[in-house]
């Protein structure tokens, strides 16, 4: 039985709009979502023939790079656990198609995801206010020994992680919507001001750290909003002061941690020691097999091998760097595709930089794409796997957007 083809993209798009939500209780649901979209999108790519939108040269290379994942990971030393993400890591790709799909084919779809996405981060975010202030959430979930926050992520300590990615696609999607009269620019710097305070709150530090690139990177590009940050910024500093004085753990951790572990022995140090254990050893990896690299998550199997050691501190699931993770498990091949695409996206924001300075008209919903999926592939932050579930959905997530206007 054939399907209506309005019902369908009706019922896709509501399934769309769960996705900011169901990132919070892990990968399991919101995978299962988005692979359904991708599912259903392959049955409308050959429906509506629409198969226009597998021939760019962008969807050709993402998908000859599956076929390479599963290829590498046939002769991966764990091919199981290889294999598996391989296989269908096709559904990312697919999900971005049925994105710009959604968008080109339903009038108020982004309208829409856009309302349900600034709905869920309010939500998540006055939740984890009143963690803050009286200790436990809306749901009862204490705070940590430690006074970080992490909301309704429960012992997960991925709340920075999550707001830092989803708020920047938030805003691209509403800046070129709101009017800035004296009551919306009370409202954003209010906005802005509390939204780094809680990034500082949950002492994730790479989420801080990419934050503060964002709104730097933010002011410079986006002219509108450029005196309004700089306000919001100065707001958060008396805040965030405000906060390490009476809040003892934050100040260790986010003071006087960081400090001892970026300055130690007389050296500035990027990454921590750790951190870069884990990377000495992928790079050892690598250098074994430049090419082809070992296998995706074949880094958490080779790490123990005495020939890769590097320290008691070497061995983890992944070496906490995505470039460095696609080298040693995807060698130059792999690495050589992510690399294009970030380059690509930094030929992108050095177009939009020179254009504001030059006072030419930008579009600041694509500039702050752009500077989103900048931060997502940044080399000189420490990461979670590339191959997470979680962390895919979410760098993926953007993509639809940035590429709308994709000819499919």
């Amino acid at each position: 039985m054939l399907i209506n083809s309005t019902a369908l993209n009706k019922y896709i798009s509501y399934l769309f709009f769960l996705i900011p939500i169901s990132l919070v209780s892990g990968p399991f649901f919101s995978d299962a979502i988005i692979s359904i979209i991708a599912t259903f999108f392959i049955y409308i790519l050959f429906k509506e023939k629409k198969i226009s939108y597998l021939k760019d040269i962008k969807v050709i290379l993402f998908f000859t790079f599956c076929i390479f994942l599963i290829l590498r990971s046939i002769f991966s030393v764990n091919v199981i656990d290889s294999i598996t993400p391989s296989l269908f890591y096709f559904r990312f790709g697919l999900f971005v198609l049925a994105t710009i799909y959604l968008i080109k084919e339903i009038p108020d779809f982004e309208k829409n995801f856009t309302k349900y996405l600034l709905y869920t981060i309010i939500f998540i975010s006055v939740d984890a206010f009143i963690q803050i202030i009286f200790g436990y959430n809306l749901f009862g979930m204490k705070i940590s020994i430690s006074d970080r926050i992490s909301g309704l992520f429960g012992d997960e300590h991925v709340l920075g992680s999550y707001l830092v990615r989803l708020f920047p696609l938030l805003l691209a999607l509403l800046i070129n919507k709101i009017n800035f009269n004296f009551k919306n620019i009370l409202i954003f710097i209010v906005s802005i001001s509390l939204f780094n305070l809680l990034i500082f709150y949950t002492a994730e530090r790479t989420a801080f750290i990419l934050n503060m690139i964002f709104m730097v990177l933010l002011t410079l590009i986006i002219k509108k909003v450029r005196k309004i940050l700089i306000i919001s910024f100065l707001v958060s500093l008396v805040l965030m002061g405000v906060s390490v004085k009476l809040n003892e753990n934050l100040y260790e951790r986010m003071i006087q941690q960081t400090y001892a572990e970026v300055y130690k022995d007389q050296k500035i140090r990027i990454f921590t020691e750790g951190h870069q254990n884990h990377m000495k050893s992928a790079l050892k990896m690598f250098k074994d097999n430049k090419l082809f690299g070992h296998g995706v998550k074949n880094y958490r199997v080779l790490c123990r091998d005495p020939k890769y050691f590097e320290k008691i501190t070497s061995c983890s699931t992944h070496p906490h760097n995505s470039f460095i993770q696609l080298l040693a498990e995807t060698g130059l091949v792999g690495f050589s595709l992510v690399l294009f695409i970030f380059l690509y996206v930094c030929k992108d924001l050095f177009v939009f930089f020179y254009d504001s300075f030059s006072n030419k008209e930008i579009d600041n919903k694509k500039a702050i794409l752009s500077i989103l999926i900048f931060l997502n592939l940044f080399p000189l932050a420490p990461s979670g796997s590339f191959f997470n579930n979680w962390l895919s959905i979410i760098y993926f997530l953007p993509l639809g957007f940035y590429l709308n206007k994709f000819k499919g």
